[in-house]
Formats: C-alpha cells, structure tokens, sequence
C-alpha cells in the first residue's frame, strides 16, 4: 500500500459524513469528511473509525484488508 498525500495529521479526528462522489473513488474508496468547516474527500484507508455502528466498523476493517493486499477498484 502506498502513502497518500494528505492535509489531515495523524491522529487529527474528523466526522465522515458520506461517500465522495463517483469521480473520486475509481479506484480507491474516497468518504467526505468535516475538516476545519470545510468538506474534504480523503482515502477510506487513512481512517479507523472510533465512534461507528458495527456495519461502518465492519466495512471500514473489509478496505483496509483489501488495500493492504494491493486490491483496487
């Protein structure tokens, strides 16, 4: 898996707040996070969820074992 730019810290919390939009996940999961009043799209495998219903736990821990295995859309 390789590293992505990002202009989140790490361990800097945010909200997801939907998926981004088709243009940005053709082949990598992208979620719109609430970032310093702004919307941003970030990669899912940057995240790990702290406070998610078992479903968003379950589907965020299902990515991040499919992109450390090299898997892509």
């Amino acid at each position: 898996m390789e590293n992505k730019r990002t202009l989140l810290e790490l361990g800097e919390r945010v909200m997801v707040v939907g998926m981004a939009g088709e243009d940005y996940c053709e082949h990598e999961m992208y979620v719109d996070v609430s970032w310093k009043g702004k919307v941003l799209a970030v990669p899912l495998v940057q995240l790990n969820p702290l406070d998610a219903d078992e479903d968003s736990i379950e589907a965020t821990g299902d990515w991040h074992y499919w992109s450390k295995r090299g898997y892509t859309f």
